[in-house]
């Protein structure tokens, strides 16, 4: 679920976005002029142009420029990412891609495309939030190399895909290992075999941040309370789903839903 989006001109060298944790997930994209990014190690900022970074929850980081010069930014903020995002970034807390003079007018173009359905949303809204995640997913990801998947690990990618798709339909029901195992036709121990072969989790983790995904949307998109969010999500109550949200974010879920972030405002001269 889209939970920030903002464009436009920034005067970063003269007024600096001051270094803080955000968090979601955040997709940062100058797409003409040039800033840097600010973090707390960080002594000088090295300035470039027509990039996109993608930075994970808590990761604290700014943004600078130089002197009076102007960029031109796009910025999305997400709940969650696709598991092949979240692992590559998970390892130094952020991911650069630099973009063609195309790919930066697309990202543009993608920011004015969500800028109606994120002021004022209708049922189209999440499937336009959720293309645009696979969007910029694909595109910071282009040019990283991934290996071709063995015939044994495909085949092992396709029944974990499948695992994920079936506990998504059927989360609200808490479906014990056993059922999911039986509705992939394998047993318990080799479910879990097949999980850690391809996502290196088990099935338990991975359908834990499917239950948060759904959970975050709910807060994000409806006014419904935490035990109606907890039973849609497959928890077993409202406590057991503020355990669970906490032990994976900084802060409740309440919190979560209440929480904006800060308005980048220049000072007028």
């Amino acid at each position: 679920m889209l939970q920030h989006l903002a464009a436009g001109m920034r005067h970063f060298g003269k007024f600096p976005m001051y270094i803080h944790r955000r968090t979601n997930w955040e997709f940062f994209a100058v797409v003409r002029g040039r800033c840097g990014y600010l973090m707390p190690e960080t002594t000088a900022p090295v300035l470039k142009e027509r990039r996109l970074w993608v930075f994970a929850p808590e990761t604290a980081h700014g943004w600078a420029g130089q002197g009076a010069q102007s960029c031109s930014v796009a910025i999305f903020h997400f709940g969650t990412v696709p598991p092949l995002l979240e692992k590559i970034v998970r390892r130094q807390g952020w991911l650069e891609h630099a973009l063609t003079p195309t790919q930066a007018r697309q990202v543009t173009q993608l920011e004015r495309s969500l800028r109606p359905h994120y002021q004022c949303m209708n049922e189209l809204s999440g499937l336009l939030f959720e293309r645009a995640l696979l969007e910029l997913t694909l595109l910071v990801l282009e040019g990283q190399e991934f290996a071709r998947a063995e015939p044994r690990r495909e085949t092992a990618l396709r029944k974990v895909e499948a695992v994920m798709l079936w506990y998504n339909e059927h989360m609200a029901e808490q479906p014990k290992l056993e059922l999911v195992a039986a509705a992939a036709h394998v047993s318990v121990r080799h479910l879990r075999r097949l999980f850690e072969q391809t996502r290196h989790e088990t099935p338990q983790e991975a359908f834990t941040k499917l239950r948060l995904q759904r959970a975050m949307e709910l807060l994000a998109a409806s006014g419904d309370k935490l035990d109606v969010i907890a039973g849609n999500c497959g928890f077993s109550s409202a406590s057991d789903f503020c355990r669970v949200f906490k032990a994976n974010h900084p802060v409740s879920p309440d919190t979560w839903r209440r929480e904006k972030l800060p308005v980048y405002r220049e000072p007028k001269d």
